[in-house]
């Protein structure tokens, strides 16, 4: 792959993980200011914002994973001159499998603690 269209696409997924952390973060804290009123809430109102919940959690696991997967992809896809530099040996050897399962836990550990605590 040319060195410009490698760059061009890993800053693509790498804006793909700042948009989704963004948007998941405030749906979170979003999430958060409902469960702190759900008392309040009537047993089918509890129920739709489970569901928003899990849908979010769902949402950012699928968009997280895929970007992470795409961005450590492309590691076998740089030039001999970019895999020789110092940058190119640190990327190519990033636990890109480990990040992809720290997303998907914090973002199930996440979504399991706020479904319990809008429950309890």
């Amino acid at each position: 792959m040319k060195p410009k269209l490698l760059h061009a696409w890993v800053s693509n997924r790498a804006a793909d993980l700042r948009t989704t952390m963004f948007v998941y973060t405030g749906a979170t804290i979003a999430s958060l200011f409902l469960i702190r009123d759900s008392a309040n809430f009537s047993g089918e109102m509890q129920f739709a914002i489970a569901v928003a919940i899990i849908s979010f959690g769902i949402n950012a696991i699928v968009w997280f994973d895929g970007a992470i997967a795409d961005i450590g992809a492309s590691t076998s896809s740089i030039d001999e001159e970019m895999a020789n530099s110092e940058l190119g040996k640190n990327f190519k050897k990033a636990p890109f499998l480990v990040f992809r399962g720290m997303a998907f836990s914090i973002v199930i550990v996440n979504t399991v603690a706020q479904v319990i605590a809008l429950y309890a």
